[in-house]
């Protein structure tokens, strides 16, 4: 189906992520590299992060999740998704500096999703 739809931007990101959920992260990279030149969904960059994370490529990692938090700003997610991957690499002053930005920042929407992500933070920031 890839030649048929390859300009269609919901089939990139579902085939990216049926790729990326199967450990084929560089093959998800290239469709997701397709994909941001049609689309600006931070989500495209969250995916691309996770894959890069997935393959022990933490800088591009990092500057995958930057990019998804410059596109749409009051989005927690890639604030959480850098909490994270700062735990996973040892840097736990940068972890908290984004446990700290998903703890203050408003969201544009309450939702479950923000719960469990402050949830999580805030373990982060009670760390010591």
């Amino acid at each position: 189906m890839y030649p048929y739809l390859s300009d269609q931007i919901k089939f990139l990101f579902e085939y990216a992520q049926h790729l990326s959920k199967s450990g084929q992260y560089e093959e998800s990279n290239q469709v997701l590299e397709k994909a941001v030149r049609i689309s600006c969904d931070p989500m495209l960059y969250n995916v691309m992060g996770n894959n890069y994370k997935g393959m022990g490529e933490y800088g591009k990692a990092e500057n995958m999740y930057l990019r998804a938090s410059q596109i749409v700003p009051h989005r927690l997610y890639p604030f959480y998704l850098l909490a994270k991957l700062y735990m996973e690499t040892g840097d736990s002053v940068k972890a908290k500096e984004m446990a700290w930005l998903v703890q203050t920042k408003e969201p544009k929407v309450q939702s479950t999703a923000v719960r469990e992500m402050r949830n999580e933070t805030q373990k982060i920031l009670q760390d010591e």
